[in-house]
């Protein structure tokens, strides 16, 4: 341990409420729940049924209900989602709910079923007829067969192996499709799309597996919504992989993908997107790499809903947006390394949640990272970012997250610190190590925990100046690299900011546009390398502690 001396006096804070929130999620030692919020399939003998939108999945995803009754949709997520119906159905009229009357957080839409027949229905902002958010309502007797087909369909597609995939042809825009999406739809699995130098000013919807989507120059392939198209890309197919170009000005997120195995984003910049700017959900064997994401009131990047998700970001740089990284339950062999987190909101936030599946967000390695001077005013924020505001890395409610050998530098209030996430559930941070970090210039401490001291959690190593509690590197050891139970000296002295009074967010449409950025290697002539191996493998132990920025000033 390495504890400088005080440059400073604490900013004294009591949040009487915070710690009594603390107090009462700090009384159960039991490890927060790791079922999925959602069932895959449910039946309802009565006159009503429910189906919940969580971010980004219907559940249950079948539910069969007798002729006559009255089906519930309530939205339970944080992001906007619609209810759609699959396709024409007799005996159906007028099913569905737009994103206005569907507000998140309990907005309702019930709709009577009064005839017989299997009626499958989607979000369109987050899935397709066929493939992401989608659910089905079976009403009648034939349910349970319809149900068994309709599961092992999902399974199958769950399992799918993608590793042999084979490249293809080369599909060219605007030379051989005038559109992306047009070249999407011509293309067969596996082949290559190429895209000139120009804006496109369309959404593309990619339900083809084993794509490689390359822009021809980073910085002149502009996709652009105009901030009026959802999704720059919505991806509902295995294996694809987007490189080299550069997607802004969507009112939803940048690029998107969603219930599917093996993703990549690559030299890919995002900005000026009105949710998400890289966007993996309930997705497996995934990469995001030298890309920047910035002006998105959510996440820069995000990984979520996933277990074990297989997920790696590296070299990335993350900056004025509400949340450089969010990881909601995002669990099982994630990596963030090796890249720049500044100007957010907050930079690095791994966090459980119960408006998504698969809790707790869980092993987590969060190493190599340069984290400085997040709490910026100027970046949009929606409100779970307005309320971390001003802190570095900050753990909530997640387990077994490792944070090792990151510099972080001037937040406002705490550098690295793990709290609790109360939701429907409580979610208590749990057996998370952090080891041979640099924190500096933190308002309240550069290293905190609200948690009860049999959690596990452990700090060591560190090099800090100010701690709260005091002394916790001596209350809270690790040894051998494994946390340690121990008791602490006297209560734990945890000033919290949920209560603090934050700046507003600003319009995400009016964020800072990204300089010009680093381009992929031989873009034009590499050849296809759809997403079927990924991650590539990491040796932790490698990753050196960044140097400090050299773009800053010591405050």
């Amino acid at each position: 341990m390495t504890q400088r001396a005080r440059p400073r006096s604490f900013v004294a804070v009591a949040l009487a409420v915070v710690l009594a929130m603390i107090a009462s999620a700090c009384g159960d030692d039991d490890d927060a729940a790791l079922a999925t919020t959602t069932g895959e399939a449910a039946s309802v003998a009565g006159a009503t049924g429910a189906v919940e939108a969580l971010d980004d999945v219907f559940g249950p995803t079948v539910l069969t209900v007798a002729v006559g009754a009255t089906v519930t949709f309530t939205n339970n997520g944080r992001n906007e989602h619609d209810v759609v119906l699959a396709a024409a159905a007799e005996g159906v009229d007028g099913f569905g709910v737009d994103r206005t009357a569907f507000a998140p957080k309990g907005g309702t839409y019930s709709y009577r079923f009064a005839s017989a027949g299997t009626f499958a229905y989607y979000c369109s902002i987050h899935g397709s007829s066929t493939a992401g958010m989608t659910g089905t309502v079976i009403v009648g007797d034939a349910g349970a067969e319809s149900i068994a087909a309709t599961t092992s369909a999902t399974d199958a597609t769950d399992t799918t192996d993608t590793t042999d995939a084979t490249t293809g042809g080369v599909v060219r825009v605007p030379e051989d499709a005038e559109t992306i999406q047009a070249a999407v739809s011509k293309a067969a699995e596996g082949d290559l799309i190429l895209i000139a130098p120009g804006e496109y000013h369309e959404s593309v919807t990619v339900e083809t597996p084993h794509l490689t989507i390359r822009g021809l120059d980073r910085n002149e392939v502009v996709v652009d919504g105009d901030f009026a198209l959802d999704n720059g890309f919505k991806i509902l197919a295995d294996g694809v992989a987007v490189e080299n170009l550069t997607v802004r000005n969507f009112t939803e997120n940048g690029v998107f993908w969603n219930g599917v195995t093996g993703y990549r984003a690559s030299y890919v910049t995002v900005y000026r997107n009105g949710d998400y700017g890289i966007y993996a959900f309930d997705s497996y064997d995934g990469q995001f790499e030298h890309s920047h994401a910035s002006g998105s009131p959510d996440a820069g990047f995000y990984i979520g809903g996933c277990y074990p998700c297989n997920a790696v970001v590296t070299d990335v740089i993350a900056e004025y947006n509400g949340l450089g990284y969010s990881g909601t339950n995002a669990g099982g062999k994630v990596v963030i390394a090796n890249s720049v987190w500044r100007h957010n909101r907050a930079g690095i936030v791994p966090n459980s949640g119960d408006y998504e599946p698969n809790p707790p967000a869980r092993e987590n390695v969060i190493v190599g990272n340069l984290v400085y001077d997040n709490g910026d005013p100027t970046a949009p924020a929606i409100e779970i970012a307005g309320v971390v505001h001003g802190n570095g890395i900050l753990v909530a409610g997640a387990v077994d997250i490792q944070i090792i050998r990151n510099r972080v530098i001037g937040h406002e209030y705490f550098g690295i610190t793990l709290v609790p996430y109360l939701d429907e559930n409580t979610y208590l941070p749990q057996r998370n190590i952090v080891r041979d970090n640099v924190i500096s210039e933190s308002g309240i401490a550069d290293l905190s925990m609200a948690a009860n001291p049999d959690a596990g959690n452990c700090f060591a190593g560190n090099d800090f100046s100010t701690s709260l509690p005091r002394f916790i590197e001596r209350d809270a050891p690790c040894a051998g690299g494994e946390a340690v139970a121990t008791e602490f000296d006297g209560a734990i002295d945890f000033a919290g900011t949920i209560l603090a009074a934050h700046p507003p967010s600003t319009d995400y449409k009016i964020s800072p546009v990204p300089p010009a950025q680093a381009q992929m290697p031989g873009a034009a002539t590499a050849p296809a390398r759809p997403a079927t191996d990924v991650p590539e493998p990491i040796d932790i132990n490698a990753i050196d502690l960044p140097a400090a920025p050299d773009d800053r000033e010591p405050s």
